[in-house]
């Protein structure tokens, strides 16, 4: 086997031995080594029978593992729960073409959903004849959740040119009909039924204002005041809050998992307005009864995003913040669900599957998850409806510190 192949195996397993009987030096294995850990991107190799010869560090992490797999064995093991690999693997030796700059979607393993950009290369042997296959990929994730944000800006930018032409010509009328309802009904003294029709009529004018100004504050931006905040009271608060609203004793709003948690960097107030619109969709999606349970956990950042997160936190001058974990925040009812077809749009402005939904509440969810550099997404509970699942990147801030960056 060609000194390629003695480099890539060299690069997960001790095979000194191995490798001084083909006549390396150490110096070559040890700058082959470093030069495989110290890309920027995940590494494989593969020979012609299908076996792993090597992965780095860069690329377990990418796809998932806490340990490198064990090189000599079959591919199809060693990524058995990322088949859409396998498969790309296998064709590797039989198309004509190999892929360059090619993309594909790694899962179901990995409850986060990644999708890779990849290059396949061959390795050549001694006598020009491949001996195996290297893939170069990256995470393409955060960079198309970065895509989607700018995507969304526009689209906003668009409705808030449309919103601002509309709340012009609609509020005008409004105000008018508003009026003559207060004049008619000053007429209409003794006229009970008159009266009824004339507050209806105003009713129906003051919601649809409510419309157009709840339309206008959705398209501005988010604007974040970053301080300390306690997560649990809030969703404390937000439980609370739901509760009172709906008084219906047949729907139960407990706290399930719950941890402890340090002072938060971020806005309390959008938190507190992000938590309670997810737990009183849940509560009025269950109907009359039923339940909705909202768990709390700390779970490890993505290795493959570095050190620091793709979307600055900003308040001010502060400056981005490291940090390894997210809290992560699920709110699960047992109601009928959204359907699966409805999932991807459920986030995006004025889209709702509500009778008298306006489709303003979850897309401000979103920009506040957004403005605070992290991640929703819905899928289905364990409780058999709908589950709400916030990551937020665990920054902690104390008054004292946040007052130090701010002077």
């Amino acid at each position: 086997m060609s000194n390629v192949r003695v480099a890539l195996e060299s690069q997960t397993t001790d095979r000194s031995d191995w490798v001084e009987s083909r006549g390396l030096v150490a110096e070559d294995t040890t700058f082959l080594r470093g030069l495989l850990g110290g890309i920027r991107c995940g590494v494989l190799a593969v020979d012609r029978h299908g076996d792993l010869l090597l992965i780095n560090r860069h690329g377990c992490d990418i796809l998932g593992f806490d340990d490198p797999p064990a090189t000599g064995q079959r591919a199809s093991a060693a990524f058995e729960e990322h088949p859409q690999l396998v498969r790309m693997l296998a064709e590797a030796f039989t198309v004509t073409e190999l892929p360059n700059r090619a993309e594909l979607d790694l899962g179901p393993a990995l409850r986060e959903g990644t999708r890779i950009g990849f290059t396949v290369s061959h390795i050549p042997g001694l006598d020009g004849e491949s001996v195996g296959a290297a893939v170069f990929f990256k995470d393409l994730t955060r960079i198309e959740h970065r895509e989607e944000k700018e995507r969304l800006r526009d689209r906003l930018a668009a409705l808030g040119e449309m919103a601002a032409r509309l709340a012009h010509e609609v509020r005008n009328p409004l105000a008018s009909i508003e009026v003559t309802c207060g004049l008619l009904r000053r007429r209409f003294v003794d006229d009970e039924s008159a009266r009824e029709m004339i507050d209806k009529i105003r009713a129906e004018v003051q919601r649809l204002n409510g419309t157009v100004t709840s339309s206008l504050e959705f398209v501005k931006p988010v604007a974040s005041n970053f301080g300390s905040a306690e997560l649990q009271p809030l969703i404390d608060e937000a439980m609370t809050v739901a509760r009172d609203r709906h008084d219906r004793p047949a729907v139960e709003i407990r706290l399930g998992k719950r941890v402890e948690l340090p002072l938060l960097r971020a806005d309390r107030d959008q938190l507190r307005q992000l938590f309670e619109n997810l737990v009183l969709n849940a509560a009025e999606a269950v109907g009359e009864s039923g339940q909705v349970v909202i768990d709390v956990e700390r779970v490890a950042a993505p290795k493959t995003g570095s050190a620091s997160y793709d979307e600055p936190l900003r308040s001010d001058d502060l400056v981005t913040r490291e940090f390894d974990e997210f809290v992560v925040v699920r709110v699960s009812d047992d109601g009928p669900g959204i359907p699966e077809q409805a999932r991807g749009r459920i986030f995006h402005p004025f889209f709702t599957t509500k009778r008298q939904g306006s489709g303003v509440g979850l897309s401000t969810v979103k920009k506040i998850v957004d403005s605070h550099g992290g991640l929703i997404d819905v899928d289905r509970s364990t409780l058999g409806g709908a589950r709400f699942t916030v990551r937020l990147p665990l920054i902690s801030a104390t008054l004292e510190s946040l007052e130090g960056q701010q002077r």
